[in-house]
C-alpha cells in the first residue's frame, strides 16, 4: 500500500509544481485608429499559455504589438498597464496599452511647373528665283537667333517656300536651297545645329495668292516654327 502511494505522490507534486507555473497572457492590439496626435486604445485579445513564473517581456510584446499597426505613423507614449488574479491553479494575467499614433501629414505636392513661355519667331523672305539672304531680313534672323541661343531646349522646324512660278521639281529644290540658307545663317549667330530642323515645302501651303506680284513675294518665305510648344 505505502509503496503505491509514494509514486502518485511524486506524481502529483510534478504535476502540481508544472501547472503552478502557468500563466494565460493576453496580449493587447490595438482597437481604434485615431488622426494624427490622438490617443488610441488597445484591447485584449488573443491569449496564449506560457510556462512562465512571473510574466517578463510583457510590455514590449506589446509595444511590438502597437508599433506593427501603426506603421505609417510614429508610436508615442506608450502606456502598459498589468493586472495579475489567481484562476484555480493557474495565474490569469490581462494586459492592456495605451498609445499615441501621430501620422505625419503628407508632403506638401511639388510646385506647379512654371508656364512655358510660348516663343514666336518671325520667318523671312526671298526675291524671285533666290535663296540667299536679304539685308532687309537680318535683323529679324538676329532677334531669332537671340531667343533660340536663350532658350537651349527649343528646337525649330526651318520650313522654306516658293511661289507657284516653275515646276514643282524646280520649286522644291529651292525651297530646300532657303531653308538651308536660313539654318546656315542662324548657326553662324551661334545657334545650335540640333536646334535647327530644316526642311523643303515646294510651292504647297502658299498664305497668299499667286495670281499677284505681292502675292507671289508673301509665298517666297522660310518659316519658323517651334517644334516643342
Amino acid at each position: 500500500m505505502n509503496a503505491f502511494r509514494a509514486p502518485s505522490l511524486f506524481l502529483l507534486a510534478i504535476v502540481s509544481l508544472m501547472y503552478s507555473g502557468c500563466v494565460v497572457i493576453q496580449s493587447s492590439a490595438i482597437s481604434q485608429r485615431g488622426e494624427a496626435g490622438q490617443p488610441i486604445s488597445a484591447n485584449a485579445s488573443d491569449y496564449g499559455i506560457l510556462r512562465l513564473s512571473a510574466p517578463y517581456g510583457l510590455a514590449n510584446q506589446a509595444d511590438t504589438q502597437l508599433a506593427a499597426q501603426c506603421a505609417n505613423g510614429e508610436l508615442t507614449n506608450v502606456q502598459t498597464e498589468l493586472s495579475m488574479r489567481d484562476f484555480l491553479i493557474v495565474q490569469l494575467y490581462n494586459l492592456s496599452a495605451a498609445a499615441l499614433c501621430y501620422v505625419p501629414p503628407p508632403p506638401p505636392p511639388p510646385p506647379a511647373p512654371a508656364p512655358q513661355t510660348k516663343i514666336i519667331l518671325r520667318g523671312v523672305h526671298f526675291a524671285f528665283n533666290k535663296a540667299a539672304i536679304r539685308d532687309i531680313d537680318r535683323p529679324t534672323l538676329d532677334e531669332a537667333a537671340t531667343t533660340l541661343k536663350a532658350n537651349p531646349n527649343v528646337t525649330v522646324h526651318v520650313d522654306g517656300y516658293t511661289d507657284a512660278v516653275g515646276s514643282a521639281a524646280y520649286n522644291q529644290r529651292l525651297s530646300e536651297r532657303r531653308a538651308q540658307s536660313v539654318v546656315n545663317y542662324l548657326e553662324g549667330q551661334g545657334v545650335s545645329a540640333g536646334q535647327l530642323l530644316p526642311e523643303g515645302f515646294g510651292k504647297s501651303n502658299p498664305v497668299a495668292s499667286n495670281k499677284t506680284a505681292d502675292g507671289r513675294a508673301q509665298n517666297r518665305r522660310v518659316e519658323l516654327v517651334p517644334a516643342n510648344q
